[in-house]
């Protein structure tokens, strides 16, 4: 597998954790080990440790961070937003509060607007939403909702 670089590898996690929700959603098994071989078109054991790391710390804490998301979401629940959106502050929030390797929180916050203007469908309003939720979800004193 070629060397991905660190955006790439966190785009990649969003695109997956998309395909986890609908797959969810529509009662389909997730096959973790060959969806990673699929999208890094390589051996899981060839595939980059640490989108393996944010990938299972999405899928084991994916309740816990949902209900932390739901706090800071007014007026809104998270299961109303679009799929794209969710599976951005699933791995956003995987990435900074549970993978051992530390990612700044401005770096997290301007790569999932990235991904919202990209992946989105919201256009303008959706990126600007990351933004504002992701914000707060960061810098808030809440995070023991996580670990709880």
């Amino acid at each position: 597998m070629a060397e991905l670089s660190r955006y790439k590898i966190q785009e990649l996690c969003v695109q997956l954790m998309y395909s986890f929700l609908i797959k969810e959603d529509t009662g389909i098994e997730i096959d973790f080990v060959n969806a990673i071989e699929e999208a890094c078109d390589a051996n899981y054991e060839d595939c980059d440790l640490y989108l393996k790391e944010v990938l299972i710390n999405c899928l084991k804490y994916q309740n816990k961070i949902i209900n932390f998301v739901d706090s800071y979401l007014n007026k809104w629940k998270f299961d109303r937003l679009n799929q794209v959106v969710q599976a951005i502050f699933i791995v956003t929030i995987s990435e900074f509060y549970f993978v051992e390797e530390k990612i700044d929180k401005a770096v997290a916050i301007n790569n999932a607007v990235d991904f919202a203007k990209k992946f989105g469908d919201g256009g303008e309003k959706d990126y600007k939403y990351v933004n504002a939720v992701l914000q707060n979800c960061l810098d808030n004193g809440n995070k023991e909702l996580l670990f709880s």
